[in-house]
């Protein structure tokens, strides 16, 4: 077995693959993370697994495909993360992030395990500045007309703020630099780097702003609502889509310019030769794709669900290359265990794979497929040559919730509706994980929308999922299908779920 490595995973939030010019992208600059895909493996067929923001981290800080059991939530009893694993193993591990989430009602305690934490206040709606916006200034003037209170929040966060180093992707990566000269002759460590950033708000300084665009700012909000673009709260003008474009193309560019304080620490201290550094996301985030904004339960096309993932290996043999093996986000636990020289628990709730020897060129395939989803709403699976986005049937089987705290799965991480935890009707307690030897509770999910038709595309011929082909191709509708159903059943899913996605 090869020695023990150290890592750093830096999750970039919403990050879309094909807004970054190592995917293809041909307008956006990114240059520190061009010069780091010129170095490091380019995984072409890495994907989500479960969405959106806390069922992702809960795989990747456990290792378990959330999406069939539950929504969002905290970490369970039984759940062993990376940082709880490394510091029984003795590794010094740190968690810097934005990510507010993190700090909500109903999706606490993943920072427990970790040695140390960094929490940078303020985006989105973080709860933390108190003092009352005294003038609302002409960037926000739209984005306050249509978010009202949410923005309100918003700017009392960041009211203050006066230069780019104020902002939260440079915030970040700023502290990252300052921990590694603090921290850099640990003879071992993992540095988990969780930036909320390029989320919206796409609130960004100049010369971010107006790098892609001419339009004038104060005509537009730079926090639009999720759902279709042509209709309802989210309709936006043609015109209106192409500045929210630029001013997210903006967010990265400001981020990508601040990853360069990160590089230089791995260049001054030389941890390159020692230290494993994996760049990825969480998920894509749609920007008038498919005529939808944001990351709503929309149909998972491979704008939300095909995602970057960049890996520096230091004996990696497929540094400076494409890498074709099929990887997801579920993956990432396993695989920083492996670097790690700790290696992943083995229990039936752990479905993570490490894809450690694809790095190391002891594999070439790592998954024959990926699946990726929302709890209780629709479901992907991806092989080599085909996708098939299969919708649910809420009206086949209710949908529930399977965890040890009722009231997370009330609120869905937003207190404002707390008092659902009063209302169920049909709390039941029960076994009802595998390999989980302690009661949950089983309860009522929320699972909207109606039974819509199959979506099945081309990967090679059509890479933008513009043309259905279920209607003609139902033979390879069913040939999915059954992977489906094969992956549900070797994860023993509620059978619920079957019914809901007409598996059985």
């Amino acid at each position: 077995m090869p020695d023990p490595l150290s890592v750093i995973l830096i999750q970039i939030d919403s990050l879309n693959r094909h807004f970054l010019p190592c995917y293809g992208n041909d307008w956006v600059e990114t240059a520190n993370l061009d010069a780091f895909a010129e170095r490091a493996a380019v995984f072409e067929n890495h994907y989500a697994s479960s969405m959106p923001c806390m069922p992702a981290r809960r795989e990747i800080w456990t290792g378990t495909q959330e999406f069939w059991w539950r929504p969002w939530g905290p970490l369970e009893p039984w759940d062993m993360p990376i940082a709880y694993l490394a510091g029984r193993a003795g590794i010094t591990s740190q968690l810097i992030t934005d990510h507010y989430h993190f700090f909500e009602w109903g999706s606490h305690n993943y920072t427990y395990d970790y040695t140390g934490y960094e929490f940078i206040r303020g985006h989105e709606t973080d709860n933390w500045r108190t003092e009352p916006v005294v003038r609302v200034p002409d960037w926000a003037q739209k984005m306050v007309e249509r978010r009202d209170e949410a923005a309100r929040i918003y700017l009392r966060n960041v009211q203050h703020f006066k230069k780019e180093d104020d902002f939260f992707g440079p915030r970040v990566m700023r502290a990252v630099g300052e921990w590694l000269d603090r921290n850099w002759a640990h003879a071992q460590f993992f540095l988990h780097v969780d930036c909320f950033d390029v989320h919206e708000p796409f609130h960004i300084p100049e010369p971010y702003r107006s790098r892609y665009t001419d339009a004038d700012y104060r005509r537009f909000s730079p926090w639009p609502h999720y759902g279709r673009i042509d209709e309802g709260a989210s309709a936006l003008s043609p015109e209106e889509v192409a500045w929210v474009r630029a001013q997210y193309a903006g967010k990265l560019a400001m981020l990508d310019t601040w990853l360069a304080r990160v590089f230089d620490r791995l260049d001054r201290y030389s941890l390159w030769d020692r230290t494993c550094v994996i760049i990825t996301t969480d998920h894509g985030h749609y920007l008038g794709d498919h005529g939808w904004m944001g990351k709503p339960h929309a149909p998972l096309y491979h704008t939300l669900a095909h995602i970057p993932l960049l890996v520096w290996h230091p004996a990696g043999a497929h540094n400076g290359a494409r890498v074709p093996a099929i990887t997801q986000t579920l993956d990432l636990y396993a695989t920083v265990l492996d670097l790690l020289g700790v290696g992943a628990p083995q229990r039936p709730y752990i479905h993570s794979r490490s894809f450690a020897p694809v790095l190391t060129g002891e594999a070439e395939r790592h998954r024959d497929c990926a699946v990726y989803g929302y709890a209780g709403q629709r479901v992907g699976v991806t092989t080599d040559q085909w996708t098939l986005l299969r919708e649910h049937d809420p009206q086949a089987a209710p949908a529930h919730a399977y965890t040890h705290q009722v009231e997370h799965l009330a609120g869905f991480g937003w207190p404002r509706r707390r008092e659902r935890a009063l209302t169920f009707p049909d709390l039941e307690a029960g076994r009802f994980i595998p390999g989980v030897d302690m009661p949950v509770w089983r309860m009522p999910a929320h699972s909207g929308g109606l039974p819509r038709a199959d979506l099945l595309f081309h990967n090679p011929t059509d890479p933008g999922q513009e043309r259905n082909m279920a209607p003609t191709q139902p033979v390879v509708v069913k040939q999915l299908e059954g992977i489906l159903r094969e992956h549900a059943r070797a994860l023993a899913v509620p059978e619920e779920q079957l019914r809901r996605l007409r598996l059985i």
